[in-house]
């Protein structure tokens, strides 16, 4: 007959201190992580934004070089150029018909590099593919340290560049 001694009887389950360590280590983890997390959402959101905007470029500069006409891309305020880019844009391809429309993204604000005004003029490519002037698109949003930014050159293509501009803070 075999018995058991207390040293070989295997405990099971924890104990109601041990549960409570590990609770307060993840509240104390999440506490330090939240702030963080928060940030890197903003800064996700305006990434997004500006990921748009230069799906929006390539979209106008292929219906220009497509149909050998002009191609527009301009801030949307319903299904006419007008407003400013933090309300949506939208790209136009030739005899004004709409190609496709760019929704505003919530919290992000789109501005001239230099920051102090809002970005409201539109950017035109000739049947060639190139653009009209160079333009810099500012994404930014309120709590956010950093900003994307948008760059057209003339030859008509973007590049997308990380606190390129200032803000207004």
């Amino acid at each position: 007959m075999m018995t058991r001694s207390r040293w070989q009887v295997a405990e099971q389950g924890v104990t109601l201190i041990e549960l409570l360590v590990v609770l307060a280590l993840m509240a104390v983890l999440a506490a330090i992580a939240g702030p963080t997390f928060m940030a890197q959402q903003i800064d996700w959101r305006l990434r997004v934004q500006a990921g748009r905007l230069i799906a929006a470029v390539w979209t106008a500069r292929g219906t220009a070089l497509k149909t050998g006409q002009p191609a527009i891309l301009c801030p949307s305020s319903g299904d006419m150029c007008a407003g400013s880019y933090s309300d949506g844009f939208a790209v136009y391809g030739d005899s004004g018909q709409l190609t496709r429309i760019f929704p505003p993204r919530a919290g992000v604000a789109v501005y001239r590099r230099d920051g102090k005004t809002e970005q409201t003029r539109a950017l035109t490519w000739t049947g060639d593919g190139f653009a009209d002037r160079n333009q810099t698109f500012l994404f930014c949003a309120q709590g956010s340290r950093n900003n994307w930014s948008v760059v057209v050159n003339r030859v008509g293509r973007p590049r997308l560049v990380r606190n390129w501009g200032a803000c207004p803070h």
